[in-house]
């Protein structure tokens, strides 16, 4: 299986005078009260991540018009210096449960950098997926980059701790009300290949879940050198959404060819089936300056070989979008 860039991308780019005018990145897709909710990370000169939501009528629905709603950032980070989501708020990951919309994030205190204190994910309410309220029991867990699932009555929360080798492994963990999970349940479910030479040797990196005929689908950002920093997008397969086997095709989307906007790494690969159109959006980022000249083709260089080569600098998040027509595959 491959899905095929789409040819306007990004659909979601940094806009200035936007809460997203220098990062637009982690969506996440959700379909709740008759329309599209699109959540992603914005940044702008401030420097803090927030959240917001870009929504879409299924009448007009075509994965690359999106309208922003005139509140965002929906998900700010908290005005408490000391608060765990005081420095960044990222990564949304959008489940419903009892009739209202459980929205999970990634947040980092304001102290953090370069992961030198721990992070957790946090956890805010809606009743109509647009207006949020941060739940009094944050943070919820220890780890980054959630992803949920509700499944048998239960919410199955996804989420990336670093080992003690410096990668990411993939955590499941289980709720009966979404607010308290069970540290009995929590079991890695998912793991660097360690194959010589594979685009998921060293680490993963977000995860992204849906179900179809029968099973469930996951999309991982694989990286083969860097713990957060991946080259390409996989995909895995389970029944149960705790034994998970990789597709023998992979990866189904590399990363983009030098000097495009997508040229450095792909993150959060976010799948939803429409009749016979699978889209595909995800984080890409890169310069997108081309090679036309020797200081575009050094930024391209530094993008591609270094970890988070340029970021913020040469190379910067947008939300691109990928097509496939064909079905699941089988293996």
């Amino acid at each position: 299986m491959r899905f095929q860039r789409h040819p306007h991308n990004p659909v979601i780019p940094r806009t200035p005078g936007s809460f997203y005018s220098k990062y637009a990145a982690n969506p996440d897709l959700l379909f709740f009260h008759g329309k599209y909710h699109l959540y992603f990370r914005g940044q702008a000169e401030a420097g803090h991540d927030q959240i917001g939501v870009a929504i879409a009528r299924p009448e007009a629905f075509d994965g690359v018009h999106w309208e922003m709603v005139p509140h965002n950032p929906i998900l700010p980070v908290s005005a408490d210096p000391a608060a765990f989501d005081a420095g960044h708020i990222l990564d949304p990951a959008a489940v419903v449960l009892d009739g209202r919309v459980y929205l999970y994030y990634s947040a980092h205190r304001k102290d953090w950098h370069n992961w030198n204190v721990p992070s957790h994910v946090g956890l805010a309410v809606s009743d109509d997926g647009l207006h949020f309220e941060k739940h009094p029991g944050n943070p919820i867990i220890a780890g980054t980059a959630p992803e949920a699932v509700l499944h048998q009555g239960r919410v199955h929360l996804f989420f990336q701790r670093r080992t003690a080798a410096g990668n990411f492994e993939i955590y499941c963990c289980t709720s009966a009300d979404g607010v308290h999970f069970a540290a009995g349940s929590e079991q890695v479910v998912l793991r660097p290949s360690q194959q010589a030479g594979a685009f998921d040797a060293f680490s993963l990196s977000t995860v992204r879940i849906w179900e179809a005929e029968g099973w469930f689908y996951l999309a991982y950002g694989g990286c083969d050198r860097f713990f957060d920093y991946p080259v390409a997008i996989g995909l895995a397969r389970s029944r149960d959404l705790w034994q998970w086997e990789r597709y023998p095709g992979n990866p189904i989307l590399r990363r983009g060819a030098p000097g495009s906007w997508d040229e450095g790494a792909l993150w959060f690969a976010t799948v939803h089936r429409v009749n016979q159109t699978c889209y595909l959006w995800y984080e890409g980022t890169g310069t997108g300056l081309g090679l036309d000249s020797a200081a575009a083709q050094e930024a391209s260089r530094v993008c591609r070989e270094h970890d988070y080569g340029g970021y913020g600098q040469t190379s910067f998040s947008q939300i691109g979008l990928a097509i496939a027509t064909e079905s699941m595959p089988e293996w």
